[in-house]
């Protein structure tokens, strides 16, 4: 792991930084597991061996420049950024079925490489009245290139691919604050354009080629009631993108029948939410409500054909639900305690999987903090979730919690030992 950094200070307004960092990371494991596996009337039950070699290597750059233009009272910022991650694998593969003997099932290779680079700037003025105006933009650009060689000796056959994938993001935005009267306003909105390309490099046609345009406008509204309360109203449309990793179309050999793969062909989920809430000094209560069409969540994908099962992350078609969420902070003598309630109906649907009901629930969170003589301190900190039935997934309630215990030596030392998931 490396890093370093420059900070230098024009004047009381101007200033520029470059940073460098980044991290070289080598990997021995091994994946070995037992397998009972039933198709009809044929029963196997397999030990693998996988011993896996995964080189990550990972490094960043970035550079900003801000600048108070005076002749206009605007105050300009610019940035740059540059990663670059490569990741090789490799995976020598046995199975052994029905206590018989160890054979070489797979010999894998896979390279994977990502370089991103992005570039923005802002302008903020202030106007009259307190008001202020923002105007910006980003360009961003994103290369993917993985290549697969698979010997398998089952299959007596080599299988190679190469895969290029190439994404270019190109945004706008603006947006006006300010107050009226006495109510504090933030009204904008953001417009990008996306063309993404994926083509293997043995295919005449690429399998991915989309280019779209989005709007994401956003609105927030607060009015003050007196000077410990306050109500607020918001709305958003955003974008979650797929992580870059899921350009490579790499795959990890469990046993068998079952694999770990990325998606190569993911949509990026849009979020449309609206909330309100209610502050009374420092207790607040917010109702949320919010859809989200193409959502990401992992999957099981069974190929009946080569008796496959596929665990990997797909879009499923929406999701949509409602929070109340309860934040309620208090102190009294030496305690101290943050305390969440949050209760949510979310329901997850999907044309392809079985729905099942869509059942309210509730997250708790509590950290309470006591402070004793000498300069002791203990923290228990506990949270959970009761059962989760959201349409398509249902899961088990949960529950944990840790404690600390800190002391500070000479005023400005302080040692903690932790002890995390104690429940």
């Amino acid at each position: 792991i490396f890093g370093t950094g420059l900070f230098y200070k024009i004047n009381d307004d101007d200033y520029l930084s470059f940073n460098v960092d980044g991290k070289f990371q080598n990997d021995a494991f091994d994946i070995n597991t037992v397998t009972f596996n039933k198709n009809e009337e044929t029963v196997n039950n397999v030990l693998t061996l996988s011993e896996n070699n995964s080189d990550k290597n990972y490094a960043n750059a970035f550079f900003n420049y801000s600048k108070k233009i005076k002749s206009i009272d605007t105050q300009l910022f610019t940035g740059f950024q540059y990663s670059d991650f490569e990741q090789n694998e490799m995976a020598l593969v046995q199975n052994n079925f029905n206590d018989s003997e160890f054979l070489l099932a797979q010999n894998r290779k896979q390279d994977f490489n990502i370089d991103v680079f992005s570039g923005r700037f802002d302008l903020e003025k202030k106007l009259k009245n307190d008001y202020k105006i923002e105007v910006g933009a980003l360009y961003l650009s994103a290369k993917g290139k993985t290549k697969i060689s698979i010997s398998d000796f089952d299959a007596e056959n080599e299988i190679a691919s190469n895969y290029n994938l190439n994404e270019k993001n190109i945004a706008g935005y603006t947006q006006l604050s300010g107050k009226l009267k006495n109510n504090n306003f933030l009204v904008g909105f953001r417009v990008e354009n996306t063309d993404v390309t994926g083509k293997f490099k043995t295919d005449s046609i690429p399998l991915i080629n989309k280019n779209y345009v989005d709007f994401f406008p956003k609105f927030q509204f607060e009015i003050p009631i007196d000077s410990l309360k306050s109500i607020s109203f918001n709305y958003s449309k955003s974008i979650i993108r797929p992580n870059y990793s899921a350009m490579n179309q790499g795959s990890t050999y469990i046993n068998p029948f079952y694999l770990y793969a990325r998606n190569i062909n993911l949509d990026p989920t849009i979020n449309n939410e609206i909330a309100t809430s209610f502050q009374y000094k420092n207790k607040t209560v917010q109702l949320r409500y919010y859809q989200n069409t193409n959502p990401v969540y992992s999957s099981y994908i069974y190929d009946d054909l080569s008796n496959i099962l596929m665990f990997k992350e797909v879009n499923f078609d929406k999701e949509s639900g409602f929070n109340l969420d309860f934040t309620l902070p208090f102190n009294y003598g030496i305690w101290s305690s943050t305390n969440s309630l949050i209760f949510t109906i979310n329901k997850i649907e999907d044309s392809n999987a079985l729905a099942g009901d869509s059942k309210p629930y509730l997250y708790y969170y509590s950290n309470n903090m006591f402070k004793l003589p000498k300069d002791y301190t203990i923290s228990l900190t506990t949270w959970g979730l009761t059962e989760q039935k959201e349409g398509v997934f249902e899961r088990n309630a949960k529950f944990t919690m840790d404690f600390a215990m800190s002391k500070t030596f000479f005023k400005s030392w302080e040692c903690t030992l932790s002890f995390n998931d104690i429940f």
